[in-house]
């Protein structure tokens, strides 16, 4: 339990900008998913929220704030962007404004997160 509380405190604690990032992160994924919970992608929302956190908790557990932590959101992450990028078309209004912003948000963290593991596998192993 102490290190789950540890590892909050250090993804919150993150310095400018990746603290707003982690904000919008779960803004988007949390605050939408909730928002739109009677819906199989707000769900999928929370529950790929939930899977990454637990992914990047087992990490932190092993290798400490290291660059390998992208490994969840690219485990979690990337089958969820691809159903939103399938389902986004035949919705609309407030619901697909939100699976954009998801796809758009996740995405972009994929991207970053692609990269980080990439590095780390390449020897940058520091705290980030």
């Amino acid at each position: 339990m102490k290190s789950m509380i540890e590892f909050n405190k250090k993804v919150l604690g993150m310095k400018f900008p990746w603290n707003l990032w982690m904000g919008l992160l779960i803004l988007v994924n949390i605050g939408g998913g909730l928002f739109f919970i009677r819906t199989a992608e707000g769900q999928l929302a929370l529950i790929c929220m939930m899977a990454a956190f637990l992914i990047m908790w087992g990490i932190y557990v092993k290798k400490g704030f290291v660059r390998l932590l992208g490994l969840g959101h690219l485990i979690a992450w990337t089958p969820q962007v691809v159903w939103y990028a399938q389902v986004v078309g035949n919705t609309e209004g407030w619901f697909q404004y939100w699976l954009i912003s998801a796809i758009a948000v996740n995405g972009l963290s994929l991207a970053i997160d692609f990269v980080d593991v990439i590095r780390y596998s390449l020897g940058d192993k520091q705290p980030m």
